[in-house]
Order: C-alpha cells, then structure tokens, then sequence
C-alpha cells in the first residue's frame, strides 16, 4: 500500500513521528551504562533513521512525497524527543538540563531531517530502470550492516547494544533480500553494498562507536 500525496497523509506521517520521538524518550527510563540492550541509544544510532527513510520511501508515491514524508516524520520525532525532555526535566532530575532547551542539538537533528527527506527524495529514484537503481537499492541494506558490525563488536566487548544489534540485522537482511531480488544488475547490487557497508564502517562507526 502506497502513502498517497496528500496533506493529510503528510499530517499522519508527522503525528506518526511525534508518536514515536515520544516513545523513544520514554525508553530513557530504562538503563544504559552497562546494559546488555541498551535500549535509549537506538534513536540516536543512524540505523534506525536508516530503516526509517528506507520503508517511507518504499511506501511513498513520487520523489516529492518521499521527501515530505521523511523530513516530517523525522522532523515530528526530533520535536517530541527533544521537547518531552525539556518538559520531563522540570519534574525528573535525570531529565534536567538546568531548564534549558537543548537548542543546539534540536537545531542538529532539524537539518539531519531534512537530510532525510533528500535522501528519500534521491533513493526514490530506484523505481526507475536503470543501473542507478541497482546502486540505489544496495545504500539502505549497507548502512545498516555496516552498523549492524560495530554493533557487534561493542556487543562482544562491552556486552552491550544487544538490541540494535539485532534490530540492524533484522532490516539490514530485510533491506538486503528484499532491495536484491527488485535489483536488475545483481552484481552492482552486491558490489555496491559491500563497498559502501565496509567504507561506512571504517569512516563513520570504526572512529565513534567503537569507542563506546
């Protein structure tokens, strides 16, 4: 079933968003340091922004609504998330900020969700037949098991990051049968998501999570 281009699809997708921005700032309440799951961190890992601008823009109906539909989305999340803390942290101390709005990173996760929506916007460019399209259809399953790997590792060395360990896994296969079978050039395909999953791997999660 397509998202159809329409205001109130549009509208939908950013509640959808606010919905979930909200539940992911809820879950904060549960441990981190030291927790097998690690259950807060997997918003702020860019696997689940991956996975999410990969199904939008699967379920999207041009390269215009592939856009808004992820920008909003993202957009309504990065408000709720953000926001339910500025509000959270006037009752619960782990949530203060000294009553400051952490505009800084707000303002960050803002142009990151536009980003999304032009990377939509270009991914939906995949329903075309051409090479490009097998290229295009490998970017979604590399991202998400190039993170799935430092996932990995942090989960064989610290023990933790369980669940986006599997959560990357789990879309990065899907992503990775799924996009393959669409794909018309199957050797760019698996080319293309070896070569991008290792160099996102190496630039991106080797000198950051790895660190972890």
């Amino acid at each position: 079933m397509k998202i159809r281009d329409t205001k109130k699809s549009y509208f939908i997708l950013f509640l959808t968003g606010i919905m979930i921005g909200v539940l992911c700032r809820l879950t904060d309440f549960l441990p981190y340091e030291e927790s097998l799951w690690s259950f807060p961190s997997i918003a702020t890992l860019f696997g689940f922004w991956i996975a999410s601008v990969g199904i939008i823009t699967c379920l999207s109906s041009s390269n215009i609504g592939a856009f808004m539909n992820s920008f909003l989305y993202m957009f309504g999340m990065t408000i709720s998330f953000y926001g339910l803390k500025y509000i959270l942290g006037f009752y619960i101390p782990r949530f203060s900020n000294d009553g400051q709005f952490q505009t800084d990173l707000f303002i960050v996760y803002s142009i990151l969700s536009a980003a999304c929506g032009i990377g939509s916007f270009i991914l939906y460019f995949w329903n075309r037949q051409n090479a490009f399209q097998s290229f295009l259809y490998a970017l979604p399953a590399s991202g998400m098991l190039a993170e799935a790997a430092a996932c990995l590792f942090v989960l064989c060395n610290r023990h933790m990051l369980l669940a986006q360990a599997v959560f990357d896994l789990a879309f990065g296969f899907l992503f990775g049968i799924g996009l393959y079978k669409k794909a018309r050039h199957k050797i760019l395909y698996i080319g293309t998501v070896i070569l991008v999953g290792v160099s996102v791997f190496l630039l991106i999660y080797q000198p950051f999570l790895l660190t972890v």
